[in-house]
């Protein structure tokens, strides 16, 4: 299987007569395309990063959860609205946070406290499709790239990070799988370049639940 390899960009453009230092990141892939959905890990220790907010709700549409990785601190209340028309039935088997939310419809909004540091993998025992995860730590800030594998932060301090970790699904669901990464200097830019590939994809029966549930349209 070929490998692919992710790059961190990361490009500093100091602010005249603004304190913080503007941080543009853009992740990508081996064969240049963005690499949506993967985790900057920064120790919080080392420097104070300021990150887009990031909403406590992991939504369901269309029968996929959104956003597909969430990062959140320890004690925090993910709530699990449901936009779609039909019933949905989220579980989690993952150590940090082990739940289940019955089927339930899109007049309900349940919520569930992560109070484990860990990664929790997130899925729907009505359809397989839908999976997603959400990161809990509070021993780093946490960005993750959007749909064009960007992600834009605002620095406390005027130096850059040198070194970071970078976590993606494809590297399993255990954070300590996140690969630590050493920041060099190009042309005004500070790269890296972490190793990650796909998973092998094994063709699956669907469950009889989600044999019955076809049957009914569902």
């Amino acid at each position: 299987m070929k490998r692919l390899f992710v790059s961190v960009l990361f490009m500093v453009f100091a602010v005249s007569n603004v304190v913080a230092d503007s941080v543009r990141i853009e992740i990508l892939a081996g064969d240049g395309q963005p690499l949506a959905n993967a985790a900057l890990l920064i120790e919080s220790k080392k420097v104070s990063v300021q990150v887009p907010e990031t909403s406590a709700v992991v939504d369901q549409v269309d029968k996929q959860f959104t956003p597909t990785v969430s990062a959140v601190e320890p004690g925090t209340d993910v709530v699990f609205p449901n936009s779609d028309n039909i019933r949905h039935h989220v579980y989690s088997f993952s150590e940090a946070k082990n739940f289940e939310l019955k089927l339930y419809s899109d007049k309900e909004k349940p919520s569930v406290n992560f109070d484990k540091a860990g990664i929790v993998t997130l899925g729907c025992n009505i359809h397989d499709q839908m999976v997603a995860y959400v990161l809990v730590s509070d021993a780093y800030d946490v960005a993750i790239t959007n749909e064009q594998g960007i992600v834009e932060l605002t620095l406390e301090e005027s130096e850059a990070p040198t070194e970071v970790r970078v976590w993606h699904y494809w590297m399993g669901d255990k954070l300590s799988k996140a690969q630590s990464v050493q920041l060099t200097s190009d042309s005004g830019k500070l790269t890296a370049q972490v190793q990650v590939s796909p998973p092998v994809q094994e063709d699956k029966e669907p469950s009889r639940l989600e044999q019955r549930f076809n049957r009914r349209g569902n």
